[in-house]
């Protein structure tokens, strides 16, 4: 697992929000990081894992990698740089819980150069990375791991990232906005996305696309899965629950599609909890073990 690892400060105004202006709300602040997050869901799913990332010699950089210690993460290949900050989102929330504006100060990232421990590939292990990555040491990953890596796109500001790695191998999960900007193209739905990628050369990708079916390509063969409904608390770390139930599924031997349905199965759970979903559901995680074996 590699990527982003930083701190999330989040505040909800109370009342109606007003700009330039103080607004009474609540202030929250927690850990985040797509990489981050995915990997302590599967940490503590029982899953192994080594984690790569880099953060500043401060507080909240401590204050991370003991968090991931305690989720069972292995995070001896941390890098801490001494001359740098924990990278930080700062996020404001109008009182319908809609964003007005945000801050990333996450440019620590750029400068981020892999230790060998992320290029190691002997174990035959999945690797996942986040496209919180400078370019260069994406393409670094690809050309190392080709096939076994798994790439996230995150946002649209980080998708082009990836543009030029969609031919690579690696197995690209994204969601409609940012499959816009990995083939050039408005796009309306998922499997519009899926069939554009697959002619510049995309050998898998999962894109979703909310309560649209979304759409898998698996070496040629498009295929669409329509989410179940389902009652929606909240749609916090949805994407992260999905993206650890298809890994944790990967991992165990499922083939993708049957992977994906492990990880429809998380983002139910996680739309039906308020908050970030803390772990994954043990039904969840005894369904990849059980589509892995079926």
């Amino acid at each position: 697992m590699i990527g982003g690892c930083h701190q999330d400060v989040l505040g909800r105004a109370g009342a109606v929000y007003e700009p330039a202006t103080s607004c009474p709300g609540i202030v929250t602040r927690r850990p985040g990081g797509v990489a981050r997050n995915v990997a302590v869901l599967l940490g503590r799913a029982g899953a192994p894992c080594r984690f790569v990332s880099v953060v500043g010699d401060d507080a909240a950089g401590r204050e991370l990698i003991a968090e991931l210690g305690s989720a069972g993460i292995d995070t001896g290949a941390m890098v801490v740089d001494a001359a740098g900050r924990t990278g930080t989102y700062l996020a404001i929330h109008d009182e319908t819980g809609e964003l007005v504006s945000a801050i990333s100060d996450l440019g620590l990232y750029d400068g981020f150069v892999l230790p060998s421990a992320a290029l190691d590939g002997n174990d035959g292990a999945l690797v996942f990375a986040d496209a919180n990555l400078a370019p260069g040491e994406l393409r670094r990953l690809a050309d190392a791991h080709g096939g076994r890596l798994v790439l996230d796109a995150i946002s649209r500001a980080k998708a082009p990232r990836l543009k030029p790695l969609v031919a690579s191998g690696a197995l690209f999960i994204c969601n409609l906005p940012s499959a816009e900007l990995l083939v050039g193209h408005p796009v309306s739905r998922p499997i519009e996305a899926a069939e554009r990628l697959a002619k510049v050369g995309a050998h898998r990708a999962v894109i979703t696309g909310g309560s649209k079916p979304l759409a898998i390509i698996d070496e040629g063969r498009i295929t669409e899965l329509t989410p179940r409904p389902t009652e929606v608390v909240d749609v916090t770390g949805v994407g992260d629950a999905q993206t650890a139930g298809i890994l944790l599924a990967l991992a165990a031997g499922a083939p993708l599609l049957a992977a994906v349905e492990v990880g429809m199965a998380a983002a139910r759970a996680a739309l039906a909890t308020a908050g970030a979903l803390r772990n994954l559901p043990e039904d969840v995680v005894a369904s990849a073990v059980a589509t892995a074996k079926a």
